[in-house]
């Protein structure tokens, strides 16, 4: 089917004139244009005062909660911030109070037997030795002269008495031998006759029994004394050996058991003290009037993420950790923002400059701005590489922003209203670090050029040298 002439222009004319873009798309006139420098910080407000709300026990472990004040609650001072449960503590603090009496006395007992223990050491030693030598002296004594001397007295025992024996018959034979003589014994003669001879008989008997006696003495008695005098001695040596072992060993395991109570003791008096410091603690109430957050807010960030698990009721409260942020009635706020490396050098400016202008807007009211003074930069990274940035608001009357809001700041730290500006992605890196771009000439072929970069944005740069108004430079 044939399309009417008309008709057939009318439906190529749209077709060539969406190619005429697409053939020119590379290029750029450059012309002078106003330039901007504008740094876009996502912030957040935040007091320029708080107080970190943590627990820092130094014993006990068990902060079960009972209450909570609501996340942004206004609170007054004195009120209850977090409830803790203190049954259990209460307990243990009376327990150890109780303890304490008991220790009192059984470490004075302890001391007091230590003292004694220093006084008899010594003169159970001493005693011990003395009883040593004494009894070694007594069985040199005895052997070297008791047990000769028994032995001789046994014997001269037998001897004497076999003597009296060997007198009175000699006496009982002369008297016989004078009164046969006569024919007639007298009766008085008779009387003498049997007196002398009862008189041997009974030595007779006394020679038997010195005999028995010496007899036993040698054998039995004189020995035994020997061994008695040897036991006694090597039992008082094995007893001064074993106090010379013992005793001072004694004394210093009471030593070291008295030091050890005392340390014990005092340790005791400490952990009593922590744990009512512990219990002290456990009354977490507000320092004055104001509000309260849930989470911490440090280093320009408001953190509630691990509070918020760790807050409620029956949990427990966990250690040097900060769970909530007092924040004192009319505390000033701040803006905190962070940044990339890239954008120091605008921010820095904006920091020093009069010029620099910078406002910021919220979603309370995104078609009203206000003013904002950059009044911190961080020179070094934080952990995660972003640079912190602080930023003093001039927060308008009935814009009622709280810590925690967000807000949108654009700080413009270099306005020119005329510069010859080129796109970024049109400048190439020369080999010697500067830049060139290619200038298209009058007869469509291009030309590389050495420029100059002056002041520059992301997206834009600023030409000081090397380009003139009207060029034409291309990718």
């Amino acid at each position: 089917m044939k399309l009417h002439p008309l008709l057939a222009c009318s439906l190529l004319l749209p077709t060539l004139g969406s190619l005429a873009p697409l053939a020119l798309a590379d290029d750029f006139t450059v012309e002078e244009k106003p330039f901007k420098i504008q740094t876009e910080l996502k912030a957040v407000f935040l007091p320029t005062e708080s107080q970190a709300i943590r627990i820092k026990p130094q014993i006990w472990t068990d902060f079960t909660i009972t209450s909570l004040v609501t996340q942004g609650a206004a609170v007054k001072k004195g009120d209850v911030l977090i409830g803790i449960d203190t049954e259990k503590v209460d307990k243990y603090i009376t327990k150890a109070e109780k303890a304490r009496e008991s220790a009192i006395l059984k470490l004075a007992q302890s001391k007091n037997d230590l003292a004694q223990l220093e006084i008899s050491t010594p003169r159970s030693l001493e005693d011990t030795a003395r009883a040593e030598k004494e009894t070694a002296e007594n069985l040199t004594w005895f052997m070297e002269i008791g047990q000769p001397k028994s032995i001789e007295t046994s014997k001269f025992a037998v001897k004497k008495a076999e003597q009296s024996l060997a007198y009175i018959e000699e006496e009982l034979k002369q008297l016989e031998k004078m009164y046969n003589e006569d024919d007639l014994i007298e009766e008085t003669e008779e009387i003498i006759l049997l007196r002398t001879r009862n008189a041997v008989e009974a030595t007779k008997f006394s020679v038997k029994s010195a005999r028995i006696n010496a007899n036993k003495s040698l054998k039995t008695s004189i020995p035994r004394m020997l061994l008695s005098h040897q036991l006694s001695a090597k039992n008082a040596q094995i007893a001064n050996a074993e106090a010379k072992e013992n005793l001072p060993r004694a004394l210093e395991l009471k030593r070291l058991e008295v030091a050890k109570a005392i340390l014990d003791d005092e340790k005791a008096i400490e952990n009593l003290a922590k744990s009512k410091a512990d219990r002290t603690m456990m009354a977490i109430t507000a320092p004055a009037d104001g509000i309260v957050y849930y989470g911490s807010i440090q280093d320009g960030r408001w953190s509630p993420e691990a509070a918020t698990k760790a807050l409620k009721i029956g949990g427990k409260l966990p250690a040097k950790t900060t769970v909530m942020t007092f924040i004192p009635a009319n505390s000033p706020l701040t803006l905190s923002a962070f940044t990339e490396a890239a954008n120091l050098p605008a921010l820095n400016t904006a920091k020093t400059s009069k010029k620099a202008t910078s406002y910021a807007i919220t979603t309370l009211d995104r078609y009203h701005s206000f003013n904002v003074q950059l009044t911190d930069l961080a020179t070094h990274p934080g952990t995660n590489g972003s640079f912190h940035v602080s930023l003093k608001p001039t927060i308008p009357k009935g814009l009622a922003v709280v810590p925690g809001m967000k807000a949108t700041a654009t700080i413009t730290s270099l306005s020119l209203d005329n510069a010859l500006k080129v796109p970024s992605d049109y400048l190439t890196r020369a080999d010697d670090g500067g830049y060139t771009v290619k200038v298209k000439l009058a007869d469509g072929k291009t030309s590389e050029r050495k420029v100059t970069v002056g002041p520059a944005s992301k997206d834009w740069a600023v030409i000081t040298e090397g380009l003139e108004k009207g060029q034409v430079i291309v990718k």
